[in-house]
This record gives C-alpha cells, structure tokens and sequence, in this order.
C-alpha cells in the first residue's frame, strides 16, 4: 500500500483496521468505523492518519492494490537468511 503513500507504523495500523472493515463487509468504512476497530483494540487513534487512510483508499480496489504491493515486494532483492541454528550434535553418550 506504499503505492498510495503510507508508511510508518501508525499509518499501516489504521490501514490494517480499514481493512478489518472491508473484510468484515464494509466496502466503504468511514473514519468513525475506522476508530472503532482501533478502540476495540485499545489502540491509540492519530486522526491525521486516519484521516489520510480513509481519504486514499475510499473508492479504491483493495484488491488491485494489494496485488500491486505484493508484485513489488516479489520484485525486492532479498537474501536468503544463513541456515543458523540448531547445530551441535549433542551426543551425550
């Protein structure tokens, strides 16, 4: 969701909450249904951000956007973490 310019994590909260409202069947949450989600959660509320959120999204396909993020993601250079862990072949005999 970069692609709308968030960022942050106070941003991405208010944006996983507008998507807990989709999901829940609200095609269009309005900033009040926002703040109850994040309420539920006893999470603190930046309106400026939930402002921005419910501004950028309202009307948007969440789905194109999702998949236009995740294709860009794919699309990051990433290095294979080291196999780390576990050796020692703890014998004990």
């Amino acid at each position: 969701l970069s692609s709308v310019g968030f960022s942050g994590v106070r941003a991405m909260k208010h944006v996983a909450a507008y998507l807990l409202c989709v999901m829940g069947g609200n095609a269009a949450p309005s900033a009040g249904d926002v703040k109850k989600v994040l309420d539920a959660a006893g999470s603190e509320v930046d309106s400026a951000a939930l402002d921005k959120v419910v501004a950028e999204l309202g009307g948007k396909n969440l789905d194109e956007l999702i998949t236009e993020g995740t294709t860009k993601l794919a699309s990051v250079a990433g290095s294979g973490g080291g196999g780390g862990g576990g050796g020692g072949g703890g014998g004990g005999g």
